[in-house]
């Protein structure tokens, strides 16, 4: 799943983050050395939570459309979704009652 994979990515970004600075201060260097790595390795950081966000985003207004479609609640993937999730428009996966929409012949 795309979330997990930048979940990943996320995590390993984190971890050079930490590594940078601590090196830094066990070879005794000053804090300019490496400064500008640094700053990208941050930027990188906060680029791919983003990129999150972006996918959460995603997520939540797919399951809109699928509503639109007539599709019934599916869930694929691990986890469970918390219930601050919101759709994007306050809408609802309940179709009872609904007739879904005519498929294109």
């Amino acid at each position: 799943m795309a979330e997990d994979a930048i979940d990943e990515a996320m995590i390993r970004i984190a971890r050079l983050a930490a590594t940078m600075p601590a090196a830094r201060r066990e070879t005794n260097m000053s804090a300019i050395v490496g400064q500008e790595a640094m700053a990208k390795v941050a930027n990188a950081l906060a680029a791919a939570g983003e990129v999150r966000q972006l996918l959460t985003d995603a997520h939540l207004a797919l399951t809109v459309t699928q509503k639109e479609v007539g599709l019934g609640t599916r869930m694929f993937g691990a986890g469970v979704k918390p219930a601050s999730a919101k759709l994007v428009d306050g809408g609802s996966n309940d179709l009872s009652g609904q007739a879904p929409f005519a498929k294109a012949g």
